[in-house]
């Protein structure tokens, strides 16, 4: 008995947090309420306050579970790191995770991409937080990566190597009409231009630099 009520909760819980990512997505938070949230997912507003306490906490709740399904697993990558090969490869897989989360439809994925521009365009009380908890940690993942092959560079001069070097992914996120026109490959399925687009980014990276230790030395 006791299995299956905390399954039911379980159900309830993952129902109501699915509801509120996909109306933070359409509307943002301001224009959501509890009520259509409650609504959408078949359950009640004492439901939503018992889960989550209140909107702002199932707000930022919504933002750590994407952290977790998506940005977590690329902390992996600079232990993996051991040799000029296993760099290259952690690379591959930082860029290849950025440019899905940019450029393809996936479900999941496309939430998110719509909660990040919802937050950027009309930034509520909790942008400096969903920054320095969800999206700090995926880019420092990157820096990490290019201060293997850069351990000694002043603080003034890798910041630039690392801005320049992130803008040829972040320019990705303007793939909405009309701008997807100009980053798009009509000609091409939308995996195959990912990757196309990891191999060119990853190629002028590893032509440019190299890997020269696993220490990752401060910002």
């Amino acid at each position: 008995m006791r299995k299956t009520v905390d399954g039911r909760a379980k159900s309830v819980r993952g129902d109501i947090l699915a509801a509120a990512r996909e109306l933070f997505a359409e509307k943002g938070y301001r224009d959501t309420t509890v009520r259509e949230i409650a609504r959408r997912a078949g359950a009640n507003g004492a439901a939503v306050n018992y889960y989550f306490r209140s909107k702002d906490a199932l707000y930022e709740a919504v933002f750590d579970e994407a952290f977790e399904t998506f940005g977590r697993p690329l902390g992996d990558l600079v232990g993996s790191v051991r040799d000029q090969a296993t760099w290259r490869a952690a690379l591959e897989k930082w860029f290849d995770f950025m440019l899905g989360l940019f450029l393809l439809d996936d479900p999941r994925q496309a939430l998110v991409r719509r909660l990040v521009a919802q937050e950027r365009s009309s930034p509520t009380e909790f942008c400096r937080r969903i920054y320095d908890g969800v999206f700090v940690p995926v880019v420092d993942v990157f820096r990490a990566l290019l201060r293997m092959a850069l351990p000694d560079e002043p603080a003034e001069s890798f910041q630039a190597q690392f801005a320049t070097l992130l803008g040829m992914c972040t320019c990705f996120i303007h793939r909405d009409p009309p701008w997807d026109e100009i980053i798009l490959c009509p000609a091409m399925e939308r995996e195959a231009w990912v990757r196309t687009l990891r191999d060119q980014i990853v190629a002028t990276i590893v032509a440019r630099y190299s890997f020269r230790t696993s220490r990752v030395a401060p910002r």
